[in-house]
């Protein structure tokens, strides 16, 4: 009889332990939800369920942005008109000349208007090589979002990036992008757009200035 009675708490025992552990129904096999994984540079501050940072979109690539001076790497378009081999090329914004001189008399700025200019060093960095237009792709923009065009040109203070720009792995080129903006324009941006195709954010670098 007391067996009886013994065997009957352990029964009891076991059947609350299995209770307080989830059951023994298949339950105990299913993850539950995870915390917020952060990489390197991530916040630590985790979004609410189902929101985005602000601007964000589902599915949205975000510009490379950098200072006055820093290296952005810039990939070509998948299927490069450039040929075989993967297009991609770092960038560096090395200096910015808000009132530049032109070399050549008859691209002086018409009335009202200033040259801004702009130097980068490019390294193609992928196995294919790079041809572009020096100029075409850069763009500066002022305080109020306006955007403003390379033009041909070269400024008094070095060479500029050719017409036609070709660039072969491994190998760098140095050169300067002018602008023509209104004199009073406070310029806050420099972009730079990798084979110009209609807008893509992984091929456009942008540089902020202070």
């Amino acid at each position: 009889m007391r067996r009886s009675i013994a065997a009957a708490a352990a029964v009891v025992t076991l059947t609350a332990t299995l209770v307080a552990c989830g059951g023994s129904d298949g339950g105990s096999d299913k993850a539950g939800p995870t915390g917020p994984t952060k990489g390197a540079g991530s916040s630590s501050t985790a979004q609410p369920a189902g929101e985005q940072s602000p601007g964000a979109t589902a599915g949205s690539t975000q510009a490379p942005v950098g200072k006055l001076g820093d290296t952005l790497k810039l990939v070509g378009m998948e299927g490069s008109l450039n040929g075989t081999g993967t297009i991609e090329a770092d960038f560096t914004l090395e200096k910015v000349e808000n009132h530049a001189k032109s070399a050549i008399g008859v691209l002086e700025p018409a009335a009202g208007n200033r040259l801004v200019a702009a130097k980068f060093t490019i390294v193609e960095t992928g196995t294919g090589t790079y041809q572009d237009s020096g100029y075409a792709e850069a763009n500066v923009f002022d305080a109020n979002g306006q955007g403003y065009q390379g033009k041909p040109g070269t400024p008094t203070v070095g060479d500029s990036l050719g017409p036609n720009m070709i660039i072969k792995p491994g190998e760098r080129v140095t050169g300067w992008i002018v602008f023509e903006v209104p004199k009073d324009a406070k310029i806050t941006s420099v972009t730079y757009l990798m084979e110009k195709v209609g807008p893509d954010p992984e091929r456009t670098g942008k540089w902020t200035l202070d």
